[in-house]
């Protein structure tokens, strides 16, 4: 493919590699965060409803809506009104999950809680405003987790609690605000979390008489990594996530690249990291988009941030199957039940201390399952897929640098 530009393709009638409506998305976007990019206009013939589906998909509301007001036709009109009561609800979550939020850190600091904001708690920073950035939840990481101190703070501050996780995170409600307060972030390999035990030695406290800290540039952006590898194997991708990809870089272009670089290298994600890179530069930055890029733009911009009950059921399939679909059907399902050890140790710790309980606790899982049959049972049923489509994702994530 010839190295065409988003810009390029715009202003052209004879490149066809991405649609008019996929094209005025990906400007208004980059119209919204990158000074001085050019005011973009809806196309005359979109269809105005399914240019807003696409935005919420892709969790762009907050970001592109201000934007849209610099043009007067009246196609972006009716999308100022299609919109509006989504914007102004989610200004009202951004403003209250700020409010709860700090709150929150307070009260956990004063506990003698560690803690740190994770995911759009920080990316929101790097935006116009706080109001700029979507977040479905609030993300916070604790340092050694106690569930029940951790609930009695909570319940103070009006949230109901809804379980101790198993591994990973506990949930807490109030109203529309969800926080998942996180005892770890991956359940990957050894490797990962080692990483994962070590960002408290790197990272810094936000106020010197508080317990609120905040990751050192690169420890953020490998968890933002890790967390976006981990959707795009899932078939989940979004214009959300490459907007935050590029703020990162671009806010923090001093990085240590050489201890990115070790990390990346050591766990298999340079090639992924690299592609990811440059389809955000593509986009922001007006560099050639090549064929991988534009796979990858065509993927986000049709399954969203949090993709489709298909694109997870193929992106799982493909990041199994060794090549046939048959094995990586087979492989999906079984996965399901019988995870991989380093994951059960994380489901169920005391398999840390005592590892000839794995079958047992195998029988645990099969019976977690069991009680949630009829959604696993159409969590994993693959007659919709074809080879088809079996075919694209390992296309896809051929172009994400991912091995399949």
């Amino acid at each position: 493919m010839p190295n065409y530009t988003i810009e390029t393709i715009m202003v052209s009638k004879e490149i066809n590699v991405l649609t008019p409506l996929q094209l005025y998305i990906i400007s208004i976007l980059k119209q919204s965060i990158v000074p001085d990019a050019p005011i973009s206009v809806i196309p005359e013939d979109s269809d105005v409803n399914a240019l807003a589906n696409i935005i919420r998909r892709n969790g762009i509301t907050l970001t592109v809506y201000p934007a849209i007001k610099y043009d007067n036709s009246a196609k972006a009109k009716q999308l100022i009104q299609i919109l509006k009561k989504d914007y102004y609800a989610s200004v009202k979550q951004a403003l209250l999950q700020d409010k709860e939020g700090k709150l929150i850190l307070k009260k956990l600091s004063n506990e003698g809680f560690d803690v740190i904001g994770l995911k759009g708690w920080e990316l929101r920073l790097l935006y116009p405003s706080i109001t700029c950035r979507n977040m479905s939840d609030l993300d916070i990481l604790v340092r050694n987790f106690d569930y029940k101190q951790i609930e009695a703070v909570m319940a103070r501050l009006g949230y109901t609690g809804h379980g101790e996780s198993s591994w990973m995170h506990s949930n807490f409600t109030k109203n529309e605000i969800t926080v998942e307060m996180h005892k770890r972030l991956t359940d990957d390999s050894d490797y990962i979390q080692k990483w994962e035990k070590s960002i408290w030695d790197r990272a810094t406290r936000i106020n010197d008489s508080e317990n609120i800290y905040r990751m050192s540039d690169e420890d953020y952006y490998i968890f933002h990594m890790l967390h976006l590898n981990k959707d795009f194997k899932n078939g989940s991708l979004g214009l959300r996530r490459i907007a935050d990809t590029w703020l990162v870089n671009t806010a923090h272009s001093n990085m240590d690249k050489v201890y990115l670089k070790e990390f990346f290298d050591a766990t298999g994600l340079s090639l992924f990291e690299e592609r990811i890179c440059a389809m955000a530069r593509s986009v922001f930055e007006g560099l050639a988009i090549d064929h991988n890029s534009e796979i990858m733009l065509n993927h986000a911009l049709s399954v969203g941030i949090y993709g489709t009950r298909k694109s997870y059921q193929l992106g799982r399939i493909a990041t199994m199957s060794d090549g046939s679909l048959k094995k990586g059907k087979f492989r999906s399902f079984m996965a399901a039940i019988f995870l991989p050890y380093s994951r059960m140790k994380a489901h169920f710790p005391k398999l840390q201390k005592y590892p000839f309980l794995l079958p047992f606790y195998w029988i645990v899982r099969i019976l977690r399952q069991a009680k949630n049959y009829k959604e696993n049972l159409r969590r994993l049923n693959y007659n919709e897929l074809s080879k088809e489509d079996f075919d694209s994702m390992k296309e896809l994530m051929s172009a994400g640098g991912i091995r399949v």
